[in-house]
């Protein structure tokens, strides 16, 4: 493309006239769409799939949450920094998405096949013996051996999915596309809790088989559709081998008090739901939900959502996004000792779901464009990746010490405690953030250290 009147939006190299941005917009929404619904099978449906063959807690937390953390600390940093630096005809993000999506369809369609998986090679002598090796039970084994396949090859897609948009969309509409990008989200949200995970019960190969299916067609649809623009060459200093690049990473990333704010802020909220692989059961066992209502209540809670994300993005606008962070993460905190001590039956319960479901999808919402504000824009994938490898090593040192909470209490409810502990220490970091980020420039002049 040459530059010309019909094509006044730029980004890079990229020039997109409106009908290209609107296309643009179309092909990445849709491709956010089925990535929602598909990542909303795993730690929605694993837990009671788990849970139904047998599995204990502590096997529950270890594949659902540790398993997800240790893959997200191994992959996640190498395949961010890979990426900044990769340099080839189909752009730096998209090689990392297409030769990896296969394995994720294959994966994720072979999870809930895992008792007959166990079972066939049980019979077969080497295998037999081997599993005798293992104090865990062959299909559970086999469960956690495929969760590790599907998540080994999911954190290369979502280690660089979100890194695409600041690449390919026009720094003027990033704000707007945030907004649209999680409404879509909540949609495919609330067609995967109100209309398929009531029926997980009946059908859950079906919707694994399906889903993995249909997400794996549409990202690649979505990748032949999405173009990546010219980069500017890498450094001559970035060139050196794999040991200068870990050093000079982790040099940038945590060499810095701000940052070590930064990543503590973007980690409070998931390292308090931690434990969110047994929410299910509190409602479940405890308050007397079905699976159906869970889903379905869930789902209203995003519908709540879409109708709050366009007057919430109005007051991110005027507030800044270090502003809303900082309340949505006290809503949180106040959410949970409300749920605590009023959440006592179903009416009650659903109430209280709505309510703090709403207060996290804002949180994250806000959270979109406060990394893009506070993360170096030229290192975006770099320090997004650092902050992921925060969060993932803590969470893997926090999971085995909330299913140790969890049975020490008794009742799932306690989990409300944990969650309420670590958002409130995210709204003292996210305020120290705000602070010096304020020193460092603010809104007008910031410069990322």
């Amino acid at each position: 493309m040459t530059l010309s009147h019909a094509l006044p939006y730029r980004t890079g190299t990229l020039l997109y006239s409106k009908a290209g941005l609107i296309a643009l917009f179309g092909w990445l929404l849709w491709g956010d769409f089925v990535f929602v619904l598909m990542n909303a099978i795993y730690p929605s449906l694993m837990p009671v799939l788990l849970k139904d063959h047998g599995a204990s807690n502590w096997e529950v937390m270890i594949i659902v949450t540790t398993l997800h953390t240790i893959m997200n600390a191994l992959v996640n940093p190498v395949v961010s920094y890979q990426s900044d630096r990769c340099r080839s005809r189909w752009g730096r993000r998209r090689p990392f998405i297409i030769v990896t999506t296969p394995f994720v369809v294959l994966f994720l369609a072979l999870i809930p096949f895992a008792p007959e998986i166990s079972n066939s090679l049980s019979s077969l002598g080497v295998f037999a013996w081997l599993f005798s090796l293992t104090p865990v039970a062959p299909m559970i084994l086999i469960f956690g051996l495929l969760a590790v396949g599907f998540q080994f090859f999911d954190h290369f897609v979502s280690s660089v999915y979100y890194y695409l948009i600041p690449d390919v969309v026009p720094t003027q509409f990033i704000g707007r596309f945030i907004g649209l990008f999680r409404i879509v989200g909540a949609g495919a949200g609330i067609v995967f809790h109100y209309f398929i995970y009531g029926h997980a019960g009946s059908h859950m190969k079906l919707i694994f088989v399906s889903i993995a299916l249909i997400y794996g067609v549409c990202i690649l649809l979505m990748c032949a559709q999405v173009k990546e623009g010219d980069y500017p060459p890498i450094p001559l200093e970035e060139k050196k081998g794999a040991w200068d690049g870990v050093i000079k990473y982790a040099k940038e990333c945590f060499g810095h008090r701000y940052y070590w704010w930064a990543f503590c802020t973007y980690s409070a909220s998931g390292w308090g739901a931690v434990g969110g692989v047994f929410a299910v059961f509190f409602f479940r066992d405890e308050l007397g939900f079905s699976l159906e209502l869970i889903g379905k209540t869930t789902a209203w809670s995003s519908a709540l959502f879409i109708l709050a994300a366009y007057p919430f993005g109005i007051l991110m606008d005027r507030w800044g996004c270090h502003k809303t962070v900082i309340s949505t993460l006290a809503i949180l905190t106040l959410t949970s000792v409300c749920m605590f001590f009023f959440a006592v039956d179903k009416t009650s319960g659903i109430v209280w779901l709505l309510v703090r479901n709403l207060a996290q999808t804002l949180f994250i919402m806000s959270l979109g464009k406060w990394t893009v504000e506070v993360y170096p824009r030229d290192r975006y994938g770099q320090f997004g990746s650092a902050g992921a490898l925060f969060s993932s090593l803590g969470a893997t040192l926090l999971a085995p010490a909330c299913a140790w909470w969890i049975d020490a209490m008794h009742e799932y409810r306690f989990l409300l405690v944990w969650s309420c502990l670590f958002t409130a220490a995210g709204v003292f970091t996210a305020i120290q953030v705000y602070r010096q980020w304020k020193l460092l420039g603010g809104p007008h002049a910031y410069q990322a250290p």
